[in-house]
């Protein structure tokens, strides 16, 4: 009877996981937390938890930690070359140990660091594109019980829906900010802007500009915002060479610091632990047309140095990747800072 009960346990969560994945619900974390709140409540164990690679695969950074000690393991790396959970992930397979103090891959930091002991534990391998990405283990069978077969085949179960959950996660915030990105153009017409003027002082600058778009060189244009930067911008790459060629809006401001260098750059898969595809980047997307960095004041300093590169040598490197990557694209770019105080106080190159 208990068995028959675990058994339609089993399957009503999977259930409910499956419709958590298949639906709106968008909070990875609260979802990795009830997989593991699952696979605890089923197996019946103290503890659980999951560790994700970081893009060297050398370190495992405890995503989510459930347990006694869950909160101080939070923030303790745990070496992939010496530890259960590394060979897991280097291996790329499952392992059940009921005398985990005995094992020679056994290593005692997570335990010296929270006091909590481990004696028996399951450790399964999480992966996303047939790639493992870091690992699930359960910890310390209730009631002094050894782990079973059993067990550890609940473990791969709901790390196969981890898995999916993560991965659906991922897809999401790729549609998420591409739709941003294509919001973000809409907003100021998918078409280009009709340039009417009758203002002698607009007309000398618009004569100054086609003498400007026939050259290949980079353009920065200031000025507060409402004076029509992004139109004099379009109006560079219209009336270029490159007219038929893309041209790519980028509002530097409307994305995070932590999105920013990958939505310009490109990553490559692996690179940190949400790229589980290769993503191309605006500047190759640019390739052989205009990028127009509006808002260029607000990229952060650490990164401006590889947009300095590009400017000057037209290259870079996708994030995690060390294949260069040249490009012909033309640079425009706009703000309405004061860039040359910034160049002062050190904000700004």
């Amino acid at each position: 009877m208990v068995s028959k009960n675990l058994g339609i346990d089993k399957l009503e969560t999977l259930i409910e996981i499956n419709s958590l994945i298949n639906s709106s619900y968008s909070d990875l974390d609260a979802l990795l937390v009830y997989i593991l709140e699952s696979a605890m409540r089923l197996v019946e164990c103290e503890s659980s938890s999951i560790l994700l690679a970081d893009k060297n695969g050398s370190v495992l950074y405890f995503k989510v930690a459930l347990g006694p000690a869950g909160l101080q393991a939070m923030n303790i790396p745990v070496e992939t070359e010496s530890s259960i959970a590394g060979w897991v992930f280097k291996h790329n397979e499952s392992v059940l140990i009921n005398d985990v103090q005995r094992d020679s891959r056994f290593s005692p930091v997570v335990q010296g660091h929270t006091g909590y002991k481990t004696e028996n534990m399951v450790v399964v391998p999480m992966r996303v594109h047939n790639t493992c990405i870091g690992v699930i283990e359960l910890l310390n069978k209730a009631g002094g019980k050894k782990f079973n077969q059993s067990d550890l085949g609940i473990l791969e179960l709901l790390s196969e829906q981890a898995g999916i959950a993560y991965q659906t996660a991922e897809s999401f915030r790729n549609v998420q900010n591409e739709n941003n990105l294509l919001q973000e153009n809409l907003s100021s017409g998918s078409e280009y802007h009709t340039f009417i003027t009758q203002s002698a002082v607009m007309k000398d600058l618009l004569k100054t500009l086609e003498e400007v778009a026939v050259t290949n060189t980079s353009v920065l244009l200031l000025g507060e915002s409402g004076v029509g930067k992004e139109l004099f911008a379009e109006q560079l790459h219209l009336k270029s060479p490159r007219a038929k060629k893309p041209f790519i809006r980028v509002n530097c401001a409307v994305l995070s610091p932590q999105l920013l260098e990958s939505e310009l750059f490109g990553h490559v898969k692996g690179a940190f632990t949400d790229a589980v595809n290769d993503r191309t980047g605006r500047f190759e997307a640019a390739n052989g047309g205009t990028i127009f960095l509006d808002e260029v004041g607000e990229i952060p300093l650490d990164l401006q140095g590889k947009l300095l590169r590009v400017l000057q040598s037209k290259t870079f490197e996708k994030v995690g990747s060390s294949k260069t990557i040249s490009v012909d694209v033309r640079i425009v770019a706009a703000t309405n800072r004061d860039l040359e105080k910034m160049v002062q106080e050190g904000t700004f190159r």
